[in-house]
């Protein structure tokens, strides 16, 4: 499986170099792109211009660090059975959001959850004599995580395709664990993360806005497209800042 972050960071490095489509492609299956990367999403987001060599450094710099810490949040360096759970259920969250099958909340509290499992995993690892029992009952829970989402969430069948924004709800998910990665390695200062939440929330208010009828008309998906270009450039602008 390709990196969930390290492919999304080429198409970052990419996107704001040469101009590619603003739109949400039609045709396009987020349920197969999230079985790789979220990275494929910013594909589509349009021409951003870098000035010069140095934003390329910065972000290339972050691509690489955020690659690292979505390989912890798959359970990378975990026994074989505990990676394997904790990436089915880092991949159940993540697509369930991109696909408009749960809400944003409810998506950042099973992702806050899944990195406080994650943490407790680590320090029972690092005991001098860890309970063997810990583990399978780890397991356990991960795997009841996932089926509780899976029965919480709306079935794909049911989502309405009119009110469907892949390509949004994908970056809304990456911005997110950017700022998950910010505050636990501290990747960017306090202000900056500030403002990165404020994007965040920015884009679901005018998402939540126009869903809200259970419609979203041409006109509006237009204005949610705009906005969220200028959630792209603002974040890319608060990245750069941060070295």
């Amino acid at each position: 499986m390709k990196s969930y972050f390290s492919y999304f960071g080429s198409v970052f490095a990419l996107a704001i170099l040469f101009p590619v489509a603003s739109q949400a492609d039609h045709n396009w299956n987020p349920g197969g792109t999230q079985r790789n990367t979220l990275n494929d999403l910013l594909g589509r987001v349009t021409y951003i211009p870098v000035p010069s060599q140095r934003d390329l450094i910065v972000l290339s710099r972050i691509q690489e660090e955020l690659v690292v810490f979505e390989k912890q949040m798959n359970g990378e360096g975990l026994p074989s059975p505990l990676k394997e759970a904790f990436s089915i259920n880092y991949r159940a969250i993540r697509t369930s959001l991109v696909e408009d099958r749960i809400s944003d909340d409810y998506g950042r509290d099973l992702l806050s959850v899944h990195r406080q499992l994650l943490d407790r995993t680590h320090a029972w690892l690092r005991q001098r004599n860890p309970n063997p029992e810990f583990g399978t009952e780890m397991i356990q829970n991960l795997y009841h995580f996932v089926s509780e989402l899976q029965e919480k969430a709306i079935d794909p069948a049911a989502v309405n395709p009119s009110i469907q924004t892949p390509v949004i709800n994908g970056y809304q998910v990456w911005l997110g664990e950017l700022v998950a990665w910010a505050c636990e390695c501290n990747g960017l200062n306090a202000g900056l993360v500030s403002r990165l939440r404020v994007q965040i929330r920015n884009l679901e208010h005018f998402e939540c806005l126009y869903k809200s009828d259970g419609v979203l008309y041409p006109n509006e998906r237009d204005h949610l497209h705009k906005q969220f270009l200028k959630v792209t450039e603002e974040t890319f602008r608060i990245i750069r800042r941060s070295y």
